[in-house]
């Protein structure tokens, strides 16, 4: 394998704008990830309090840094959740989308998108949309189920369409869209 050194250390205003989506893509990747390896662990951290009076603050302390190491793959979570089929479903293709932006988006993109065509760039981005918009319904899921578990009310706001298109545009967002 040949190694390919980075030399291209030139930044445009154009290309930086689009590197910007890609962070707010990854900051919702990394929320959804955070949120569903929480839920999975939920149960073993009430377990942990409850036992809190029965241990000293060493034990208890480990158990806490044990609890936290678990789940620590995203599918072994979600698998772990032993949710419905559909649920389990929509789970997964949200674990996908987010695995492709995190592992794959951005893959042959390291110099700028500066060289790109209008219609190239215009699909590229409305990939990643499509991936966003995967992982927001997966993170909206998760938060529902979190907030049941902790007996919260649950907003149908971020069930809404509303909800969905405020996000992603919030991610999706360019200074330069005419």
């Amino acid at each position: 394998m040949i190694n390919q050194l980075f030399d291209n250390f030139e930044r445009s205003e154009f290309s930086d704008e689009i590197f910007s989506v890609f962070g707010r893509a990854l900051t919702i990747a990394t929320r959804f990830d955070a949120s569903t390896k929480t839920l999975a662990r939920l149960p073993l951290y009430k377990l942990a309090v409850v036992g809190r009076n029965t241990l000293s603050d060493d034990e208890y302390n480990q158990l806490i840094q044990n609890v936290s190491k678990k789940h620590s793959n995203l599918n072994r979570a979600i698998d772990s959740l032993k949710l419905n089929e559909d649920i389990n479903n929509l789970l997964t293709h949200a674990r996908e989308s987010r695995n492709e932006l995190i592992h794959e988006a951005t893959l042959g993109y390291i110099g700028g998108f500066d060289g790109m065509s209008q219609q190239e760039l215009s699909q590229l981005l409305g990939h990643v949309k499509g991936l966003v918009v995967n992982i927001i319904k997966g993170e909206v899921l998760i938060s529902a189920i979190i907030s049941i578990q902790n007996g919260e009310p649950i907003s149908n706001y971020q069930f809404s369409r509303e909800y969905e298109s405020k996000y992603s545009n919030w991610v999706m967002e360019r200074f330069d869209q005419e």
